[in-house]
């Protein structure tokens, strides 16, 4: 069985979901943020299951296929010219990027084997623009290879119990442990489907948007501005650092979009003197910038 996700984190968490152990986690070191955990709540968080299969088995496929430039290759010089635009500022070198496309060759040549070979391939998908996209490449991808695909699609929540609701917006949200809750939702993808899901991955190539967005259920083409009303929303009136902004808009709409895009989007309003920058508050840190709104 060949997992398949959409993000490196999540591929690092299927990695541990794979082979987990209960035991081995609360044995091992842990590191939290704030108050220490007491120890009921410690095993809580850590009990779990193993979804079974070597941990070397999981494949990250597409990077951030929601923004920009799709037309080339998945490792061409437009997808590489968007990992330029989105990581800049974090200081990645040549050699790293030529490293983060080199895992993606593997990852996609891995994939390519399992579909040819008989291997059975589960896909992890979330409503996030990202992982969509993703889904709908592969789809493209593996259009005239008759391959076993499954599956399984984060739930809105998750019920855990009576008096508690888990809300998710993506698999990075879950814990390597209790990935294995979710098999029950797993599905097969049909030869029509699959075809389905790959036309609408051309219909997408030929526009070729600046971006793609989850708009009343569905994926679509949209401007390159098309988040900043939600920006504009949130910016204080009073002197705010980027980081917070950014911060808060995420975790008040939880839509998949990176913190990355966000930090371009109102890079353009300081450009556009719509932002002002007040001081380089953090040097070190990428989103350290103190801004204040320009008042008309």
């Amino acid at each position: 069985m060949l997992e398949v996700v959409f993000s490196d984190s999540t591929k690092g968490s299927m990695k541990v979901a794979k082979n987990y152990d209960e035991k081995g986690m609360l044995g091992g070191a842990i590191g939290y943020i704030g108050k220490k955990p007491s120890e009921t709540e410690l095993k809580k968080n850590l009990e779990g299951q193993a979804i079974g299969g070597d941990s070397q088995d999981v494949v990250y496929i597409g990077f951030a296929l929601d923004i920009g430039d799709i037309s080339g290759e998945f490792d061409g010089v437009e997808r590489q010219s968007v990992f330029q635009r989105m990581w800049e500022r974090f200081d990645f070198d040549d050699n790293q990027q030529e490293q983060f496309f080199n895992n993606q060759r593997k990852d996609m040549k891995k994939l390519l084997s399992a579909a040819t070979t008989g291997t059975q391939i589960r896909i992890w998908k979330s409503n996030t623009p990202y992982s969509t996209c993703g889904f709908y490449f592969i789809c493209n991808v593996l259009r005239n290879i008759d391959c076993q695909i499954s599956v399984v699609t984060l739930p809105e929540y998750q019920q855990v119990s009576d008096n508690e609701i888990v809300i998710y917006s993506d698999w990075g949200q879950v814990n390597p442990g209790k990935l294995y809750q979710f098999l029950p939702l797993e599905k097969q993808l049909s030869q029509s489907e699959k075809q389905m899901f790959s036309n609408r991955w051309c219909d997408l190539v030929k526009e070729n948007a600046p971006l793609r967005a989850i708009v009343n259920g569905k994926l679509i083409s949209v401007p390159e501005d098309y988040y900043d009303y939600i920006i504009t929303k949130n910016i204080p009136d009073d002197d705010f650092i980027m980081a917070r902004l950014i911060g808060n808009i995420m975790g008040n709409y939880e839509l998949g979009v990176s913190d990355s895009w966000y930090a371009l989007r109102i890079e353009k309003m300081i450009e556009e003197n719509k932002l002002i920058i007040v001081e380089h508050k953090d040097m070190s840190h990428p989103y350290g910038k103190k801004l204040k709104k320009v008042i008309v």
